[in-house]
């Protein structure tokens, strides 16, 4: 799969562009590191969140997915003890935080 394609000159183009990089370093950090259960879970369950938050601006979503899963690959390949939550926790647990932010208020200047 090709994810880094010619940037075009627009705000979506240069985001995605971002999320991308920002993705592959991840999974090279990951990589890097060793990390029980609850650090994978952590990991798991942040891949998560961000695959809901990013769908519906994801310009290139195929790779963005892509890129998603395989920060949770490079997780369990340096994970001691690799039990990933059930799907039904991760979904709970996703939909209380997307819940959250949605009822936070700004920030006062």
């Amino acid at each position: 799969m090709e994810i880094f394609t010619k940037v075009v000159h627009t705000q979506e183009s240069v985001v995605m562009t971002i999320v991308k990089l920002c993705l592959k370093s991840l999974q090279e950090f990951v990589r890097m590191h060793t990390f029980n259960r609850s650090g994978f879970q952590q990991i798991q369950l942040d891949m998560q969140y961000l695959r809901i938050t990013l769908k519906d601006s994801a310009e290139d979503e195929a790779a963005v997915e892509f890129l998603l899963d395989e920060v949770i690959v490079a997780a369990v390949e340096r994970c001691i003890d690799p039990s990933p939550l059930e799907p039904a926790i991760l979904d709970r647990l996703v939909q209380v935080k997307l819940a959250k932010t949605m009822n936070q208020e700004p920030l006062a200047s």
